[in-house]
């Protein structure tokens, strides 16, 4: 616990907590124009909103507390998580540029019209579930931290996180996350940049942290090779499939603003782990007697004038809360799109200000859902991760997609082969070691065997191929008819 409600830090941390909420209502204005402008932005976010939208979605607790406290335990090696996940955004840019020429809303869509409908709920389904789920783990973790740096009690910061979070993405839907992930982004990176070099003279210098660490922390490759190429490949899918990453690249302005932007998001990311790696471990050096997520908040508030801790602290924590608003996003979106309007009978069929309306509801609904499931103690980690596993596995259609000779009936046995692997791997067997170098991540013996099925199905079937040109015409022409407004009124 940092300190009470009259601490600087903690001062400094309410202001920048009303400084986001001004930020996220200034900018959600207008959002209930039209179902785009509210799920997509009006397919017009800018490159440096675009940029930090984008690497703010995955920079939350994870990347900032989870990387430091990992390298409290391990060592610097622990930056491979940022790492990779950088390198495979800036892999993952031209293949960006092609999922982006296909205007729709959701991935289940797109592979909705590539692959049939059964594809597309069985798509929808899971991202569905495994947004659900994203969204409880968040609400644990953005609560848990706002108790620890604040020194509020769990439950009060539990449901001020839920509050703010739901409250603020059914508001503004994707101009309001997209913004206040842009000013999170902008003063955690600015703050870093600063703070960790500060930091590391005020504890001494490189060398005295090197010296002041346990044996084997200074490895860079401690992880294992393994296990590095396995997150850069799971990254890979992350990027090229799962929804709350490609809502943002429907969200550019044009095809350069999401090429360009991912790159330089994937570029920021890549050096990002080793600033937040370095905090655990000045902590490690400095002997600090602390639990290990404690990492991060001892290194800021033990190293850095109050002021200065108090902001960066507040960034971090927002950094989650953004994470939280993104799945919450991305779940309501693909439910309404894939599920809600297909039972409705089709876009034809239902007003545009009806489809901003429910789908503020379920973001309420959704997010109120997966606050109780996380304060019910229910154990989400196995849905959590099959959830996530089917979204990464969702990768495979869409590579497949670049063959001319995949056939339609191919998808959803790929998927369904594919989500058995990711279960037998993750579940039956462990995720195991290879050659004593890390885990095999179970997302990319997931997607492979995907793809092959994919692949096997369709030289072996003679089905119905497709043609992505016709594809792109007819969601360019539903996406012209949606952002016009041109749907059934609920007066017709």
């Amino acid at each position: 616990m940092i300190g009470t409600l009259t601490d600087p830090i903690v001062l400094t941390m309410v202001a920048y907590f009303a400084l986001t909420l001004a930020v996220g209502i200034w900018f959600g204005r207008g959002a209930g124009e039209g179902y785009v402008e509210f799920t997509l932005a009006g397919r017009n976010l800018s490159l440096p909103v675009y940029m930090m939208t984008y690497f703010a979605t995955f920079t939350g607790g994870g990347l900032t507390m989870g990387i430091a406290q990992q390298a409290f335990v391990e060592g610097i090696s622990a930056q491979w998580y940022a790492m990779t996940q950088g390198l495979a955004w800036m892999t993952m840019t031209l293949f960006i540029g092609f999922i982006y020429s296909f205007e729709v809303v959701s991935v289940p869509e797109l592979l909705g019209r590539v692959y049939g409908e059964y594809t597309k709920y069985f798509a929808g389904l899971f991202t569905v579930v495994g947004q659900i789920a994203l969204t409880a783990g968040q609400t644990i973790g953005m609560a848990s931290v706002l108790a620890i740096v604040t020194g509020i009690d769990l439950t009060t910061a539990f449901w001020v996180s839920v509050v703010v979070f739901v409250g603020l993405t059914a508001y503004g839907g994707m101009n309001t996350v997209a913004y206040t992930d842009t000013l999170h982004g902008i003063v955690i990176i600015v703050g870093m940049v600063v703070a960790i070099p500060l930091a590391v003279a005020n504890a001494g210098g490189v060398g005295t942290i090197t010296g002041g660490v346990p044996q084997g922390h200074t490895n860079w490759i401690g992880v294992g090779l393994v296990q590095i190429g396995t997150w850069y490949l799971m990254y890979i899918t992350v990027a090229g499939a799962q929804q709350q990453m490609l809502q943002r690249t429907w969200s550019a302005r044009n095809r350069k603003v999401a090429m360009f932007g991912t790159f330089l998001a994937g570029t920021v990311i890549t050096g990002y782990g080793i600033l937040t790696a370095a905090a655990g471990m000045i902590a490690s050096a400095q002997g600090a007697d602390i639990e290990s997520e404690m990492a991060f908040a001892w290194t800021i508030t033990n190293t850095l004038p109050d002021a200065f801790a108090g902001l960066l602290l507040a960034a971090a924590v927002s950094s989650v809360i953004t994470g939280a608003d993104s799945f919450l996003l991305a779940g309501a979106t693909s439910f309404i799109n894939d599920i809600y309007i297909p039972f409705r009978g089709g876009h034809e069929n239902v007003a545009d200000d009806h489809l901003v309306l429910i789908t503020r509801l379920t973001i309420v609904g959704f997010g109120v859902g997966a606050a109780l499931i996380a304060r019910s103690g229910f154990e989400i980690i196995v849905i959590n991760t099959l959830g996530m596993g089917i979204m990464s596995v969702l990768f495979a259609g869409l590579v497949m997609m670049l063959w001319d000779g995949t056939v339609r009936e191919a998808g959803l046995p790929g998927f369904i082969v594919g989500g058995v692997v990711f279960v037998v791997w993750e579940f039956g067997l462990g995720s195991p070691e290879l050659f004593g170098q890390g885990q095999v991540e179970p997302a990319v013996p997931a997607t492979v065997s995907a793809i092959i099925t994919i692949w096997l199905v369709s030289v072996a079937y003679n089905g119905e191929t497709f043609d992505n040109e016709t594809i792109r015409d007819l969601a360019s022409q539903d996406m012209d008819r949606l952002s016009a407004g041109d749907v059934t009124s609920d007066d017709d």
